[in-house]
Formats: C-alpha cells, sequence, structure tokens
C-alpha cells in the first residue's frame, strides 16, 4: 500500500533527484577547485620566469612593477610577510640590480621587489569566483522548495481519499470545498458539488417514493375494511389475502428504499429453511392452494440472515421459477453451507450477469413486470453479504445463494407429555 501511494513516490523522485544534484555538484565543485588551482600554478610559475627574464636582460624595476600590474598584483602592506621575505636569503652587498623573492600562503602569491635602496611588496588581486558555489546552493534549496511545495499541495489528497471513502460507505453529510487554486482543488470542488446534487436527488427520489408508499396506504386500507364486509367467506377471504399482500408489498418498497438509500440496519438472526418457505408462500399467496407447487428438501437446515431482507430475494427466486419452469414446480434444497432453488426448464439465453441490471427483460420468456426482481435479488443479497449464483445441468436451472446455511438438519425438540 505504502510502496503505491503517490506521495512514496514523489519522495522517492525527489531523494533521487536530490542525490543526483548533489553528485553533480560535487563533481563540478572538484573539477573548479582543481581548474583554479592550475590556473595559479601556471600563473605562478609563468611571472616567476617571466620575471627572471626581465631581470637577467637588465630591466628596470619600472618594467617589472607594469608588468606586475598587468597580472593583477598590487601593493600590499604585511608587515610580517614582508619582513620575512627580507631576511630570506638577503641582497649581496655587491649586487646593483632588481631581486624578486615570491612565496605563495594559503593560495595567495605575493611577490618582494627589493634593491638595496627600497623594498616593495605585492600581492595577487586574483580571487576564487564564488558565484558557482552560491547558483549550486540556490538550486539546492530551491530543488528542496520545490519539493516541499508540491507535497503541500498533494496533502489535500489525503483528506479528499477519506471524504470519498466515507461516502461510498454511504455518509452523505460531507465537505471537500478548498480554496486551493489548482488542479487539484478543482478536483476537491467538483465533487464536493457532484455529493451535494447526489444528496438533493437522493432526497427527492427518497421524498417521491416515500410519498407514493404514503398514497398508496390509503386506498389499500380502505380496501381491506372493505373487504371485510364482503358476505361471501371464499371472496372476501381473497380480497383480504389480496390487500393484505399489497401491504407487504408496500412495505418491501420502503425496506428497498432503505436499502438503496444506505440507511437500512441488518437484523440477522437464525431461522429454519422451513419457516422462510412458509413466509414466502404467504407472500406468493400460494399457502392455501390444493397443490402446492414448492418441493422442500431440507426444512430443518439453519439459515442465518436478515429475515425479511432474505425472505424477499427468495420470494423472487420462487416466484421467478414457478413462473418459467416448465412443469410449474420448484425444488428447495440446501448442500453444506448454500440455499438451492431449481427449476426444470430452458437455460437462461443471457449472461447471468445482465439479469441483474434493473429493468433488464428477457423477451424470449415472455415475461412480465418491470424487470426489477432479479435486480431486487442481487441488491438485498449483496447487502448481507450472500452471493447468488448459477449453473445449468441435466435441463435444470439452479440458483445457489453461497453461504446462508449454518447448520444442517437441526433437529427440532418434540413436546412430550410428563
Amino acid at each position: 500500500m505504502i510502496k503505491s501511494s503517490i506521495f512514496f513516490k514523489i519522495t522517492i523522485l525527489f531523494l533521487f533527484a536530490l542525490f543526483s544534484f548533489f553528485a553533480f555538484s560535487f563533481y563540478f565543485v572538484k573539477s573548479q577547485i582543481d581548474r583554479e588551482e592550475q590556473i595559479s600554478q601556471i600563473k605562478y610559475s609563468q611571472f616567476t620566469t617571466t620575471i627572471n627574464q626581465i631581470m637577467a636582460n637588465n630591466g628596470s624595476i619600472e618594467l617589472i612593477e607594469r608588468y606586475l600590474k598587468e597580472l593583477g598584483f598590487e601593493v600590499t602592506s604585511e608587515p610580517g610577510i614582508k619582513k620575512a621575505l627580507l631576511n630570506y636569503n638577503k641582497l649581496p652587498t655587491n649586487f646593483n640590480g632588481v631581486f624578486a623573492k615570491t612565496i605563495k600562503l594559503n593560495n595567495e602569491v605575493f611577490i618582494l621587489l627589493e634593491t638595496h635602496n627600497q623594498a616593495t611588496l605585492y600581492k595577487d588581486t586574483f580571487s576564487v569566483s564564488y558565484h558557482s558555489y552560491y547558483l549550486i546552493a540556490f538550486a539546492g534549496m530551491l530543488l528542496i522548495f520545490l519539493f516541499i511545495l508540491v507535497i503541500k499541495s498533494l496533502l489535500p489528497l489525503k483528506s479528499l481519499r477519506r471524504q470519498i471513502r466515507y461516502f461510498s460507505n454511504g455518509k452523505l453529510n460531507i465537505n471537500c470545498k478548498t480554496d486551493q487554486q489548482d488542479e487539484i482543488g478543482e478536483l476537491a470542488n467538483e465533487f464536493d458539488n457532484a455529493i451535494k446534487k447526489i444528496v438533493a436527488l437522493n432526497e427527492s427520489r427518497t421524498l417521491f417514493l416515500r410519498s407514493i408508499m404514503h398514497e398508496l396506504k390509503t386506498p389499500i386500507t380502505k380496501g381491506r375494511i372493505i373487504a371485510e364486509m364482503v358476505e361471501n367467506p371464499l371472496q372476501k377471504e381473497r380480497l383480504t389475502s389480496a390487500f393484505g399482500r399489497l401491504n407487504t408489498l408496500i412495505n418491501q418498497f420502503a425496506k428497498i428504499e432503505q436499502l438503496s438509500s444506505k440507511s437500512y440496519n441488518l437484523n440477522k438472526r437464525e431461522f429454519l429453511v422451513d419457516e422462510l418457505i412458509e413466509y414466502t408462500k404467504k407472500m406468493l399467496l400460494i399457502d392455501k392452494i390444493s397443490i402446492d407447487p414448492i418441493v422442500l428438501l431440507s426444512p430443518n437446515d439453519l439459515i442465518k440472515a436478515d429475515f425479511d431482507l432474505f425472505a424477499m430475494s427468495v420470494k423472487n427466486l420462487l416466484d421467478n421459477a414457478i413462473k418459467y419452469g416448465s412443469d410449474g414446480k420448484v425444488t428447495v434444497t440446501t448442500d453444506k453451507y448454500n440455499l438451492i432453488i431449481a427449476n426444470k426448464g430452458e437455460p437462461l439465453k443471457m449472461d447471468f450477469k445482465e439479469y441483474f441490471k434493473p429493468y433488464f427483460k428477457d423477451f424470449s420468456k415472455n415475461s412480465h413486470g418491470f424487470g426489477l426482481g432479479m435486480y431486487i435479488i442481487k441488491n438485498t443479497l449483496d447487502a448481507q453479504g450472500f452471493n447468488l449464483s448459477y449453473e445449468y445441468k441435466e435441463d435444470t436451472n439452479y440458483f445457489i445463494i453461497n453461504g446462508c446455511v449454518v447448520e444442517n438438519y437441526c433437529v427440532i425438540p418434540k413436546n412430550t407429555k410428563a
């Protein structure tokens, strides 16, 4: 994780650039020092040879002084050095010319022109230029400043990443707005605007759905009251069941709305497969028909899930299996960890993932409704951490809810009379 971080990559790049810069600077400085040392040595040997030639040709002191000025020497007063040169290798008493004595101290060259009448000390005014060193130091500081500036500009990415993570977990009241005037600032502000639009759309959608569900509750309630007044017992029971089914659907829609808006709180518990199937039969209004289309092979196995959401998923799977099966039958069984719903019939024509799309309809099966059944199944199972898979073997479709069974063949205690 650290190695894939952009901060880590930029830091490594900066350290490499800084190391390369200082390596080059060291090489440059060393070459400059060596070059200046060479120039000093050459210059020292040149003016020493030239002065000796001038003196050998009986040149005057004025000629030597003019030559020294051309080389950049000027008269200086260094009492200690002058005294040392005067005491070193003193003039012979019978010497009438000009005697030149040179000394090099701390990269500085001094020349003493001495006669019996006078002694003048000259100092080389040549000095090392530090402009290159200043430039290197400035470039190094600029490189470090740019690194700090880049890191400071990228720091809002950490906050933005944290806010995006909150958003992906369903937290909508986040704020990413920033005053930073660069691409990262623009990205954060655009994301903040997008969140506000999403929140507004989500609130309007939620209000719309809740308004519809609220408006439907009233006629359903009135219908149930009127159904209770019907004298024919069979018609009364059918109408009551129908309105009860409509009321259940409204409650299911409310759960789906809460699930999609990330406001639904899961309530997982353990229940038997038999309890689940009996509940889904009531949801499908097939609990009192003479011929039961559901064949239950593992009634006593134990499932752990959110009962309402899980029942909604299984109800839709059973409804599709009965509706599109070739014999109108559906088998419910389990293996060690999975709940399996199977029906005889033709295999799915499309890729299984295509059926999870909202409003998807397989027109080859004369499908009815809005094409939301599999979409609802997928979302309700995902919210509980379950995966739905599909297999087709021996003219049979198998829809498998993976990982929901927690115990097999649970023994039901029997009531015994004392």
